[in-house]
């Protein structure tokens, strides 16, 4: 199984990261009605969702769906929590500052992507300050 942040970056619909998490799986539409309980059409419909006509699931059928593939229906939303592993390789300090704040995954995977000339963030405290000025910044105000 890929790793499930890459896997699903960049998928802009729960159509999409099912479709990726059924192909990285081998899995077809069939089965994935058979294991799940969620009729075939409406799978389909999911799957095929575009922006312009989305699909908004029940949780009891993005429960069902990511029970079978594995993930949560956090994954499949596209709140995908970082691994352990990802965790691990973050600046001093991030980790308790993402953990403390409650700071959202791409948030936090943001963060963890600064490479600072001189001296980054070594700190919850300053971390908690960088991540202040940007969102300040981003949001307009100065």
């Amino acid at each position: 199984m890929a790793d499930l942040f890459k896997l699903l970056q960049g998928a802009a619909t729960v159509g999409e990261r099912i479709r990726r998490l059924m192909d990285d799986r081998k899995m077809t539409l069939g089965d994935l009605h058979r294991e799940s309980g969620v009729a075939k059409g409406y799978l389909s419909e999911l799957l095929n969702e575009t922006a312009d006509t989305p699909r908004k699931p029940s949780a009891e059928t993005l429960y069902a769906i990511g029970t079978v593939l594995g993930v949560s229906v956090g994954d499949l939303l596209g709140k995908t929590l970082p691994s352990s592993d990802e965790v691990k390789s973050w600046p001093p300090g991030l980790a308790a500052y993402v953990r403390e704040n409650k700071v959202p995954p791409a948030e936090a995977r943001m963060l963890a992507g600064i490479r600072a000339r001189g001296r980054t963030p070594s700190t919850a405290e300053e971390w908690k300050h960088v991540h202040k000025t940007i969102q300040m910044y981003s949001e307009g105000r100065s």
